[in-house]
Protein backbone atom coordinates (compact mmCIF):
# COMPACT_ATOMS: atom_id res chain seq x y z
CA UNK A 1 0.00 0.00 0.00
CA UNK A 2 2.57 1.94 0.72
CA UNK A 3 4.32 1.16 -2.83
CA UNK A 4 0.72 2.43 -4.15
CA UNK A 5 0.82 5.55 -2.25
CA UNK A 6 4.23 6.99 -3.70
CA UNK A 7 3.54 6.29 -6.77
CA UNK A 8 0.16 8.19 -6.67
CA UNK A 9 2.36 11.09 -5.03
CA UNK A 10 4.66 11.00 -7.50
CA UNK A 11 2.32 11.56 -10.32
CA UNK A 12 0.38 14.05 -8.98
CA UNK A 13 4.09 15.50 -8.29
CA UNK A 14 4.57 15.06 -11.96
CA UNK A 15 0.96 16.35 -13.40
CA UNK A 16 1.10 19.21 -10.79
CA UNK A 17 4.91 20.01 -12.16
CA UNK A 18 3.36 19.73 -15.85
CA UNK A 19 0.59 21.96 -15.06
CA UNK A 20 3.10 24.62 -13.44
CA UNK A 21 4.86 24.41 -16.51
CA UNK A 22 2.36 25.45 -18.23
CA UNK A 23 0.93 27.99 -16.84
CA UNK A 24 4.41 29.53 -16.71
CA UNK A 25 4.50 28.90 -20.15
CA UNK A 26 2.11 30.91 -21.28
CA UNK A 27 2.18 33.49 -18.65
CA UNK A 28 5.50 34.22 -20.52
CA UNK A 29 4.59 33.91 -23.58
CA UNK A 30 1.39 36.75 -22.44
CA UNK A 31 4.33 39.05 -21.05
CA UNK A 32 6.30 38.57 -23.78
CA UNK A 33 3.16 39.28 -26.80
CA UNK A 34 2.47 42.41 -24.59
CA UNK A 35 6.06 43.28 -24.90
CA UNK A 36 6.29 43.15 -28.26
CA UNK A 37 2.77 45.37 -29.04
CA UNK A 38 4.27 47.96 -26.50
CA UNK A 39 7.34 48.43 -28.32
CA UNK A 40 5.21 47.83 -31.93
CA UNK A 41 2.74 50.70 -30.46
CA UNK A 42 5.67 52.87 -29.51
CA UNK A 43 7.58 52.50 -33.30
CA UNK A 44 3.76 53.37 -34.35
CA UNK A 45 3.47 56.45 -32.48
CA UNK A 46 6.78 57.71 -32.85
CA UNK A 47 6.27 57.63 -36.95
CA UNK A 48 3.11 59.91 -35.94
CA UNK A 49 5.23 62.16 -33.63
CA UNK A 50 7.74 62.51 -36.34
CA UNK A 51 4.77 63.69 -38.88
CA UNK A 52 3.68 66.13 -36.58
CA UNK A 53 6.92 67.40 -35.61
CA UNK A 54 7.22 68.23 -39.79
CA UNK A 55 4.05 69.47 -40.12
CA UNK A 56 4.66 71.80 -37.13
CA UNK A 57 8.03 73.28 -39.01
CA UNK A 58 6.05 73.78 -41.62
CA UNK A 59 3.31 76.08 -40.65
CA UNK A 60 5.70 77.88 -38.10
CA UNK A 61 7.34 78.76 -41.56
CA UNK A 62 4.53 79.45 -43.36
CA UNK A 63 1.55 80.76 -41.42
CA UNK A 64 3.51 84.41 -40.53
CA UNK A 65 3.67 84.60 -44.65
CA UNK A 66 -0.36 83.68 -44.82
CA UNK A 67 -0.92 86.52 -42.13
CA UNK A 68 1.31 89.29 -44.84
CA UNK A 69 -0.51 87.84 -47.57
CA UNK A 70 -3.59 87.93 -46.17
CA UNK A 71 -3.31 91.91 -45.05
CA UNK A 72 -1.63 92.84 -48.35
CA UNK A 73 -4.44 91.61 -50.09
CA UNK A 74 -7.15 93.18 -48.03
CA UNK A 75 -5.31 96.12 -48.57
CA UNK A 76 -5.56 95.95 -52.39
CA UNK A 77 -8.64 95.48 -52.75
CA UNK A 78 -9.25 98.99 -51.21
CA UNK A 79 -6.76 100.52 -53.59
CA UNK A 80 -8.91 101.63 -56.59
CA UNK A 81 -5.94 101.74 -59.31
CA UNK A 82 -4.81 98.31 -58.31
CA UNK A 83 -8.40 97.16 -58.93
CA UNK A 84 -8.06 98.89 -62.44
CA UNK A 85 -5.36 96.74 -63.34
CA UNK A 86 -6.85 93.67 -62.07
CA UNK A 87 -9.84 94.12 -63.97
CA UNK A 88 -7.41 94.65 -67.03
CA UNK A 89 -5.08 91.41 -66.06
CA UNK A 90 -6.12 89.38 -63.21
CA UNK A 91 -2.90 87.49 -63.83
CA UNK A 92 -0.76 90.62 -61.75
CA UNK A 93 -2.48 89.22 -58.48
CA UNK A 94 -0.29 86.29 -57.62
CA UNK A 95 2.56 87.53 -58.74
CA UNK A 96 2.41 90.62 -56.48
CA UNK A 97 1.03 89.31 -53.36
CA UNK A 98 3.31 85.98 -53.61
CA UNK A 99 6.92 87.34 -52.11
CA UNK A 100 7.88 84.17 -51.82
CA UNK A 101 7.12 82.60 -55.30
CA UNK A 102 4.54 80.64 -54.30
CA UNK A 103 1.34 80.39 -51.88
CA UNK A 104 2.89 77.18 -49.76
CA UNK A 105 5.45 74.76 -50.50
CA UNK A 106 3.62 71.74 -50.02
CA UNK A 107 0.24 70.76 -47.77
CA UNK A 108 0.72 69.25 -44.21
CA UNK A 109 0.98 65.25 -44.24
CA UNK A 110 -1.22 62.64 -42.38
CA UNK A 111 -0.10 59.48 -43.90
CA UNK A 112 1.11 58.14 -40.97
CA UNK A 113 -2.14 59.29 -38.54
CA UNK A 114 -4.46 57.77 -41.13
CA UNK A 115 -2.71 54.18 -41.35
CA UNK A 116 -2.76 54.41 -37.75
CA UNK A 117 -6.31 55.45 -37.14
CA UNK A 118 -7.30 51.62 -38.20
CA UNK A 119 -3.99 50.00 -36.76
CA UNK A 120 -5.04 47.33 -33.89
CA UNK A 121 -1.65 48.52 -32.39
CA UNK A 122 -3.89 52.07 -31.76
CA UNK A 123 -5.12 50.77 -28.78
CA UNK A 124 -2.28 50.45 -27.07
CA UNK A 125 -1.48 54.29 -27.21
CA UNK A 126 -2.07 56.38 -23.75
CA UNK A 127 -5.23 58.14 -24.53
CA UNK A 128 -4.10 61.66 -23.83
CA UNK A 129 -1.58 61.34 -26.29
CA UNK A 130 -4.23 60.08 -28.95
CA UNK A 131 -6.40 63.08 -28.39
CA UNK A 132 -4.07 65.57 -28.55
CA UNK A 133 -3.25 63.58 -32.12
CA UNK A 134 -6.55 63.25 -33.03
CA UNK A 135 -7.12 67.31 -32.23
CA UNK A 136 -4.22 68.34 -34.27
CA UNK A 137 -5.63 66.14 -37.37
CA UNK A 138 -8.52 67.31 -37.33
CA UNK A 139 -7.49 71.07 -37.17
CA UNK A 140 -5.10 70.55 -39.99
CA UNK A 141 -7.55 68.44 -42.24
CA UNK A 142 -9.98 72.02 -42.29
CA UNK A 143 -7.44 74.36 -41.79
CA UNK A 144 -6.52 75.24 -45.39
CA UNK A 145 -10.14 75.12 -47.05
CA UNK A 146 -10.53 78.82 -47.09
CA UNK A 147 -7.36 78.89 -49.30
CA UNK A 148 -8.43 76.34 -51.65
CA UNK A 149 -11.82 78.95 -51.56
CA UNK A 150 -9.65 81.82 -52.32
CA UNK A 151 -7.72 80.14 -55.51
CA UNK A 152 -11.61 78.15 -56.82
CA UNK A 153 -12.63 82.05 -56.68
CA UNK A 154 -9.52 83.35 -58.32
CA UNK A 155 -9.42 80.27 -61.18
CA UNK A 156 -13.21 82.01 -62.25
CA UNK A 157 -13.22 83.46 -65.44
CA UNK A 158 -15.70 86.51 -63.78
CA UNK A 159 -13.21 87.16 -60.55
CA UNK A 160 -12.10 90.07 -62.37
CA UNK A 161 -15.02 91.47 -63.87
CA UNK A 162 -15.74 95.42 -64.50
CA UNK A 163 -17.80 96.26 -60.94
CA UNK A 164 -16.99 93.14 -58.94
CA UNK A 165 -12.86 93.09 -58.96
CA UNK A 166 -13.38 94.75 -55.74
CA UNK A 167 -15.83 92.71 -54.23
CA UNK A 168 -14.32 89.69 -55.21
CA UNK A 169 -10.73 90.59 -53.85
CA UNK A 170 -12.54 91.56 -50.33
CA UNK A 171 -13.82 87.95 -50.24
CA UNK A 172 -10.87 86.64 -51.59
CA UNK A 173 -9.20 88.44 -48.75
CA UNK A 174 -11.70 87.14 -46.15
CA UNK A 175 -11.12 83.43 -46.87
CA UNK A 176 -7.33 84.41 -46.32
CA UNK A 177 -8.06 85.85 -42.84
CA UNK A 178 -10.14 82.81 -42.10
CA UNK A 179 -7.15 80.54 -42.89
CA UNK A 180 -5.05 83.09 -40.61
CA UNK A 181 -7.80 82.23 -38.12
CA UNK A 182 -7.43 78.73 -38.23
CA UNK A 183 -3.77 78.33 -38.42
CA UNK A 184 -3.60 80.39 -34.91
CA UNK A 185 -5.91 77.40 -33.84
CA UNK A 186 -3.59 74.59 -35.31
CA UNK A 187 -0.62 76.41 -33.87
CA UNK A 188 -2.55 76.05 -30.31
CA UNK A 189 -3.50 72.36 -31.33
CA UNK A 190 0.45 71.90 -32.18
CA UNK A 191 1.43 73.80 -28.95
CA UNK A 192 -0.75 71.25 -26.35
CA UNK A 193 0.68 68.09 -28.51
CA UNK A 194 3.97 69.31 -28.01
CA UNK A 195 3.50 69.46 -23.96
CA UNK A 196 1.84 66.26 -24.04
CA UNK A 197 3.98 64.41 -26.94
CA UNK A 198 7.34 65.95 -26.38
CA UNK A 199 7.93 66.51 -29.87
CA UNK A 200 11.03 68.45 -29.49
CA UNK A 201 13.36 65.41 -29.88
CA UNK A 202 12.32 65.72 -33.18
CA UNK A 203 12.84 69.26 -34.21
Amino acid sequence: MRKIGDAIKATLAQFLLIVFSVVLGLYLSGIIEERKKAQESAALLSVIEAEVAENISLFEYWAPYHREVAQNLDSLSRNAAFVERFVSDRTILLPTLFTRGTFMGRTPASDAWDIAKSHPLTVNIDYDKLIALSRVYNQQEVTLEPMFEAFNMYRSTTVNAEGEAAANLKLMAEHLRELVALEDQLMYYYAQADTTLGLQKYR
